[in-house]
């Protein structure tokens, strides 16, 4: 399955943004399929306008949105590789530019789609969730959206839960162990910088504004967790769009190691050309 956690952080007050972290492991009945697993994707909407050509080739909007899922890989990834270019190839005469709201309800539609087609046919291999979330420019404020299957009079359909205009402390969970996992990050989020909880967690290096994300990586060292585990994925969803953020960790040898779902960008991984991935890493 899947640990994941999205919440609000004001480390830098002048721009706040939604924060994620993930682990990168699918897990089968038979075992560990995969540890460098991607479950959290920057989602482009672009919309273009009508050239001196009169062909839709002027691009008027660009944004990334943050999206992420949990469940069955299969779907919540093919969901994704197929929102992916219908949401960066949207065209209006005259310029209109989507919220994150708008977006949102296309997303709904068209998970609702794909959990109907299978559902049937896959039963409870067909359960997935996914989160869409980040800065919307049209309502000036931080969000997400949360969709997943609700059953209802024995009738299963995708529902989407609004997080609007989400504020410092506020997050998400999604994956397993979701009451324990959701009652330790609520715990410490709402802990006062006075009380004992937040001394202990900030003497570890651990910033109470990051703790979703140390609770995650807990998640993942822990092996009586065996469906979560592979590597910490992060990234930030803000003013700037999203983008995700490889992670930099010390080597025997002194340096720091620059990692992405648990692979080294090593010399070959890190350049394209002279152009340099991933401008920014976090420890």
């Amino acid at each position: 399955m899947t640990a994941i956690s999205i919440w609000c952080n004001h480390e830098i007050s002048e721009n706040p943004g939604l924060w994620i972290a993930a682990d990168s492991r699918v897990h089968t009945s038979s075992g560990s399929l995969i540890d460098d697993a991607a479950k959290v994707f920057a989602l482009p909407v672009v919309c273009r306008s009508p050239g001196a050509n009169g062909l839709f080739t002027e691009r008027y909007y660009d944004r990334s949105y943050g999206y992420c899922f949990a469940g069955d890989t299969l779907l919540g990834q093919n969901a994704y590789l197929s929102l992916a270019p219908l949401l960066s190839n949207l065209v209006s005469s005259n310029r209109y530019k989507p919220s994150l709201d708008d977006v949102a309800r296309y997303i709904h539609s068209y998970l609702s789609r794909t959990f109907d087609a299978c559902k049937s046919h896959r039963a409870e291999r067909s359960l997935f969730e996914v989160v869409l979330f980040g800065y919307c420019p049209v309502t000036n404020s931080l969000s997400a959206y949360h969709f997943f299957p609700t059953c209802e009079k024995d009738v299963f359909e995708m529902t989407c839960q609004p997080h609007k205009n989400m504020q410092e402390n506020d997050f998400l969970y999604l994956g397993d162990e979701k009451s324990r996992v959701i009652s330790k990050i609520r715990t410490a989020l709402e802990a006062d910088s006075s009380t004992i909880a937040a001394f202990i967690a900030a003497s570890k290096g651990r910033p109470l504004s990051r703790i979703p994300r140390y609770v995650i990586q807990d998640l993942i060292n822990d092996e009586t967790f065996p469906t979560i585990g592979g590597d910490l994925q992060l990234g930030i969803a803000d003013k700037f769009g999203f983008r995700a953020l490889p992670l930099c960790k010390p080597s025997t040898s002194g340096l720091a190691i620059i990692s992405y779902l648990g692979r080294e960008l090593a010399p070959d991984l890190q350049y394209v050309g002279t152009a340099l991935v991933g401008g920014e890493a976090m420890v």
